[in-house]
């Protein structure tokens, strides 16, 4: 067996052996955070997409009141608070920009606190996700459902849950017609080309899912480490400084 031929088995069984793990975490990946009961039950907007192929629930407990989270969550998105995540990927991908600048909000901005339904939230790259359910300190349902639930000792439980079509494919059919034209030409190939559909499935399942997991969890940090700061800060009458990301560099 010459020295090519050796390289290429070598590189190959690596292959499966990566392709096997990630089969084997990706349930794990899909439920971070949840119980078992978070995980099956249902929850607001399951009913909007009721043939999904896809469904995953997350979850973190807050030391903050669900009225001191919710206004964190009404104020999301591109061109707004941001998602409190990992500002450099956002950039990166989508050109992003925030209501302060180039990193995610540090504080609750008053002007974008007005969410209903029938409004649209800029997701980058042309695509927008609307607005279809709005219960105060209870839930928002919108690019993903959000669910407080109040625990003892002034907590929060917070619970995200996706379900769809996946994140491409929908994402296409998303795209403004003022996009970029980069854009509309990803667009135009994946509902265009023969094969497409399947390509984007595969796509998903390998590439968008584990980075919308690493979104996903960066964004469900922030949110809890810039709620817990702020009821501090009100419990206390203590004002810190609340660095600009999750991880909390942007």
């Amino acid at each position: 067996m010459d020295s090519r031929a050796k390289r290429h088995r070598l590189a190959g069984a690596a292959a499966v052996v990566a392709v096997g793990g990630y089969v084997a975490w990706r349930p794990r990946m899909l439920t971070w955070g949840a119980t078992p009961t978070e995980v099956t039950e249902v929850l607001p907007g399951d009913d909007q997409a009721p043939g999904a192929r896809s469904q995953w629930t997350r979850a973190v407990t807050i030391e903050a009141t669900p009225e001191q989270v919710w206004p964190w969550l009404v104020q999301m998105g591109i061109r707004r608070a941001g998602f409190y995540t990992h500002d450099r990927v956002e950039r990166l991908l989508f050109r992003a920009r925030y209501v302060e600048g180039r990193h995610s909000a540090t504080r609750i901005h008053p002007e974008l606190q007005d969410v209903k339904p029938g409004d649209w939230i800029y997701m980058g790259g042309g695509a927008y996700a609307p607005v279809t359910e709005v219960e105060p300190n209870r839930h928002l349902v919108t690019f993903e459902t959000f669910v407080l639930r109040p625990l003892p000792g002034n907590r929060t439980r917070l619970i995200v849950r996706y379900r769809g079509n996946g994140f491409l494919q929908p994402a296409v059919h998303a795209i403004a017609p003022d996009a970029s034209p980069p854009v509309r030409l990803i667009g135009f190939v994946v509902r265009h080309l023969p094969g497409g559909d399947l390509l984007a499935r595969g796509f998903d399942f390998f590439i968008a899912d584990p980075l919308h997991h690493y979104m996903d969890i960066g964004m469900l940090e922030g949110i809890r480490k810039r709620a817990e700061r702020a009821a501090l800060q009100a419990h206390t009458g203590v004002t810190t400084t609340t660095p600009p990301s999750t991880s909390l560099q942007a």
